[in-house]
């Protein structure tokens, strides 16, 4: 991919020179502002139309030679890392090329700089840079221009240089001529990640893993469409032109669509990654691409967006895959508020379209390489789909802000912390909405003070080790009892970057946050969830196939109900007879989808949320888990278990003792005989009168 930018060589002798502060080669090898600028609008361009190919020059032409007009600026540094900043220039960034240009021509024209500096030593460093330079991008040159090609440029530079005239003649002869060298170079994209994933870096010895990176990589980016390779090679030329084929991979991730990020992201919490890759997988959730101010100004004056904002930050809060988030002041009812404004990426929605054709292709490949199948791994196109159902309900902004008004009245809640060495008071807070213009791009909600659990807690570990772990557990209870015996409501996305926590004298506030994943599941759902926690438990393949058989849309199903019922056995079987180990129910949930049972986008939801509160838990040092809390709780609410269990699913009062019968026969107000418990005979009227 690197070496077909070396033909911006002969624009070098136009647009001035840079330096090295030490060792050129830590540096690296960078295109000024108007080299990356000419090379964008030759990329731009490439496998277009001819009529596009010719209004594309068009604009380029019409930009430089208004640039040209201007006069060279000389620019005075005081350091190399100073002219480093000023050479690169300001790039847009956006998430398109074609963006990216169109915002650069609305800046208007921009002239060529030349950097001198008073001191002698920096401006020995900038001239020799330049001869490290122009020889670097020499050697990148060599095989990609024969003699013929080298000698009709070198006939346009010589003696061009000098005059605006010149200066076009070169920049024209370099847009015409690299259209021959992306063909191979744009080629080179389906190949990085193939490259990769059978190299020494993503050796793997896990069979399954290796397959799914082999695959995966292979075929992602040979599909991805022309406008996304062009963002990937754009965001290449913004960097180092000397980038190993391992960073190379990073920038091609990190410019990947939301599926592919939010899937790797799953595979770096879980797979026995080699440290380059597990940190390119784990660093997607600090180098999401941001929105651009001059994209952010374009929101804020849609029409829909009429809020009176006194104030608003140019520099996002925060980014993630779907959404970004700004600072701001608002006027609302003659009262000025701090407050947080998300809205949805502008072009996101194309990204998530293409990402779940190029996923769907791939898991179809995935699922039917037989060598995958024998390791054992689940079949990867219900996970896939699992992923863009979430992705696209996290699209819907008008439900994110409902659930965020509904998470207020779930889990505004208040407890206190004890342990031996500490005592405080607890608040749960959901910030408030404030709303706005019908149909509004923006979401504006109350701004909240905190830090990261982890960041906000590390002064108090010696006066209070155990606050972390307190603070999970609670939540964690709030979380489970709300799913469970509240109104049904979950936040399917719970990790430590969803909440912020303030320690103060008076009590520890906790703010839960970003609601774009989660959702509300119904009475029936819930019962269902509660036989399925039964059936996990007692191991009992009636309970369990016939929960899942409930909560599954039928006419979806690619299974019989009788033959999945028979699967279940057998799988029962093998883990009795100690053939196979015990399954979570998260566990079985991935083994019945991988059955061919289609669960609701609420249930599949759910359980990503509980696998990600469990892990909450776990981190934290907690021996709970979601599955213990809420057995705990079913025993402090026997009257709602009993009903639902025994009354509607027709659970055996036997079996209802071995899930702990016995400890909730008294918090019902009876005692139960003995020989009731052991002969299973419990009448509804003795719990219901």
């Amino acid at each position: 991919m690197s070496r077909y930018i070396g033909f911006i060589l002969f624009f070098v002798l136009v647009v001035g020179s840079w330096a090295q502060a030490v060792s050129p080669e830590k540096v690296g090898l960078h295109l000024s502002f108007e080299e990356r600028l000419v090379l964008s609008y030759a990329l731009l361009s490439h496998n277009e139309t001819p009529e596009a190919k010719e209004a594309i020059l068009k604009k380029a032409m019409s930009y430089l030679e208004n640039s040209y007009k201007i006069p060279v600026k000389t620019v005075e540094v005081r350091n190399f890392k100073e002219f480093l900043t000023l050479y690169k220039g300001s790039w847009p960034n956006t998430h398109s090329l074609a963006l990216d240009v169109e915002s650069i021509e609305a800046r208007g024209p921009k002239a060529a700089s030349v950097f001198t500096s008073k001191s002698a030593r920096v401006q020995k460093q900038i001239d020799s840079y330049q001869e490290w330079k122009q020889a670097e991008l020499m050697k990148m040159m060599d095989g990609d221009l024969n003699a013929l090609d080298m000698e009709q440029i070198l006939e346009r530079v010589q003696g061009a240089a000098q005059s605006q005239s010149g200066r076009m003649q070169i920049a024209r002869a370099l847009l015409q001529f690299s259209e021959g060298m992306l063909d191979s170079k744009m080629a080179e994209l389906d190949h990085v990640g193939e490259k990769i994933a059978q190299s020494n870096l993503a050796a793997q010895q896990d069979a399954t893993m290796k397959i799914f990176l082999q695959t995966m990589f292979t075929e992602y980016f040979a599909r991805l469409s022309p406008a996304s390779k062009k963002l990937i090679v754009s965001s290449y030329l913004g960097g180092d032109l000397h980038l190993s084929d391992m960073k190379k991979f990073e920038l091609m991730v990190q410019n990947s669509g939301p599926q592919l990020q939010k899937l790797l992201q799953v595979v770096a919490r879980q797979a026995d990654l080699g440290p380059e890759m597990l940190e390119v997988f784990k660093g997607l959730e600090n180098s999401v691409r941001p929105v651009p101010w001059e994209q952010v100004e374009k929101i804020l004056k849609g029409k829909n967006n009429k809020f009176d904002f006194t104030y608003f930050e140019h520099k996002p809060l925060g980014v993630g895959t779907m959404a970004q988030v700004h600072r701001a002041k608002v006027m609302i009812d003659g009262k000025r508020h701090d407050v947080v404004v998300r809205f949805i990426k502008p072009g996101i929605q194309a990204r998530v379209e293409e990402d779940k054709r190029i996923l769907q292709e791939v898991a179809q490949i995935l699922d039917a390489n037989e060598e995958f199948r024998k390791t054992g791994a689940p079949k990867l196109s219900p996970v896939v789909q699992d992923i863009t159902d979430t992705v696209v309900a996290e699209l819907n902004q008008a439900d994110t802000v409902l659930r965020q008004k509904l998470a207020s009245s779930r889990y505004e809640k208040s407890a206190f912390l004890k342990s031996a060495q500490y005592k405080n008071d607890l608040q749960f807070h959901v910030p408030k909405i404030y709303d706005g213009p019908k149909n509004s791009d923006l979401m504006v909600q109350e701004l909240v003070i905190g830090k990261k659990l982890d960041k906000e807690i590390a002064p108090y570990k010696e006066i209070a080790p155990d606050m972390k772990r307190l603070i999970v557990e609670e939540m964690a209870r709030i979380w489970s009892y709300e799913v469970m015996f509240g109104g049904g409501f979950y936040h399917s996305d719970l990790h430590q970057g969803n909440f912020m926590i303030q320690v103060t004298e008076p009590k520890i506030i906790v703010n839960i946050l970003d609601y774009g994943m989660g959702g509300v599941i119904s009475k029936e759902m819930q019962r269902q969830v509660m036989l399925l926690g039964a059936g996990t438990e007692l191991l009992n393949e009636e309970l369990i196939a016939r929960a899942f058989w409930k909560l599954s849309d039928k006419s979806k199903n690619t299974i019989t109900e009788s033959y999945f019922h028979q699967l279940i056995m057998a799988k029962v079987h093998n883990i009795r007879i100690g053939y196979e180990e015990a399954l979570t129910m998260e566990k079985w949930t991935a083994f019945a989808m991988d059955l061919g049972l289609r669960l609701p986008y609420e249930f599949v939801s759910l359980n990503r949320g509980l696998v990600i509160v469990n892990k909450l838990l776990a981190d934290a040092g907690s021996s709970l888990t979601v599955t213990e809390l809420m057995k705990s709780m079913a025993k402090k609410n026997p009257q709602v278990v009993y009903r639902a269990l025994v009354l509607e699913e027709k659970l055996s009062h036997r079996d209802l003792i071995k899930l702990g019968w016995s400890e909730m026969k008294e918090a019902l107000g009876f005692k139960l005989p003995e020989a009731a418990i052991n002969a299973g005979a419990i009448r509804c009227e003795m719990i219901f009168n």
